[in-house]
């Protein structure tokens, strides 16, 4: 008796398709890191394709580049007619983007596939690639504010001194290597730094003479880590939440450390919060600077303004925003 023949092939998998979507993606850019992530560029970016079709999508593929993180490509999208553009990266492409699409209409989504992704871990944004596509495409979108140091833009928080010096000093090597505890050994490295002069000028006001280790300027509150230093802080609320680090010994950072596992990161006593729209920092010596995780040169200066609600966001059902209150105190 000869053998029964084969039955039909298994049919292939279907490629993940963002469910929920509230009206078809349309014209679809996105700008993508190939530097980013643990998985080959080639497979994260095929994966994305296949769900973005399946979807059906007209999509439009930009890499960032050595000279151009993203600013460039966003840029060039919204002008050729995208109705959404998607950063597929680590916080910095993200900023990237946010820097070309601040001030106008077209939505900016993100794919995290960095080390921090501190956008992400702020709005609830999914860590997988299926779930942050679902949330770029099911059309509920929120307008945050956007920082503004100088030309430059920034969604999480700009800072000079401590928290640059430790963004500064965590190699890319550590970071591909740890991930996120890259950022931790640095910081313990930076624990001693020699504190400084702080002069702080909040909305054109007096004066406040201070002594530590750095400022944070914030516009999410959760900084490397997770740690959630700003925690009142609202991407909405028209104003920047300015975190002072006065510390000055271990016993300080111990403080801090354990009013932080508390989840009142406010109530250690080195450290002061303050709002403004406006913010000026001049440090007694030059200091490291940094805006979402990208170092600038050192600099004794930091000069922060507020832009209330210049970027369209998609996030998730939870972080949705019909009208966004402007909160008012400081």
């Amino acid at each position: 008796m000869s053998p029964s023949p084969p039955g039909p092939a298994p049919p292939a998998p279907e490629p993940a398709v963002p469910a929920g979507a509230a009206r078809p993606p349309g014209r679809v850019a996105v700008v993508f890191n190939p530097a980013t992530g643990r998985e080959r560029a080639a497979e994260r970016r095929e994966r994305a394709r296949q769900a973005l079709a399946a979807a059906g999508a007209e999509v439009t593929w930009l890499e960032t580049t050595r000279e151009d993180p993203g600013t460039g490509q966003a840029r060039e999208a919204a002008a050729a007619g995208a109705e959404l553009v998607i950063a597929f990266g680590g916080d910095g492409t993200v900023r990237a983007c946010a820097a070309a699409l601040a001030g106008g209409p077209v939505p900016l989504a993100v794919v995290p596939a960095g080390t921090g992704n501190l956008v992400a871990i702020n709005l609830g944004i999914p860590g997988d690639l299926d779930g942050a596509l679902r949330v770029a495409l099911e059309d509920r979108r929120r307008r945050v504010d956007v920082g503004a140091l100088g030309a430059d833009r920034f969604l999480v928080a700009a800072g000079i001194g401590f928290d640059a010096a430790m963004l500064r000093d965590a190699d890319d090597g550590s970071k591909a290597r740890f991930g996120p505890l890259a950022y931790v050994a640095s910081g313990l490295r930076n624990l001693r730094r020699r504190p400084t002069r702080l002069r702080l000028r909040l909305d054109g006001g007096g004066p406040l003479e201070r002594r530590g280790q750095g400022v944070l300027v914030c516009n999410l509150g959760r900084i490397q880590g997770g740690l959630p230093l700003a925690p009142d802080a609202e991407p909405d609320d028209g104003l920047l939440d300015v975190v002072v680090l006065g510390t000055r010994s271990l016993r300080d950072w111990l403080a801090v450390a354990l009013a932080a596992l508390a989840r009142r990161p406010q109530a250690a006593r080195p450290v002061e919060t303050f709002r403004a729209r406006t913010v000026e920092v001049t440090a007694g010596t030059p200091q490291p600077v940094q805006r979402d995780g990208d170092p600038l040169p050192a600099r004794t200066g930091l000069a922060v303004e507020v832009l209330p609600g210049a970027l369209v966001l998609a996030v998730p059902a939870a972080e949705e925003r019909p009208a966004a209150p402007v909160r008012r105190d400081r």
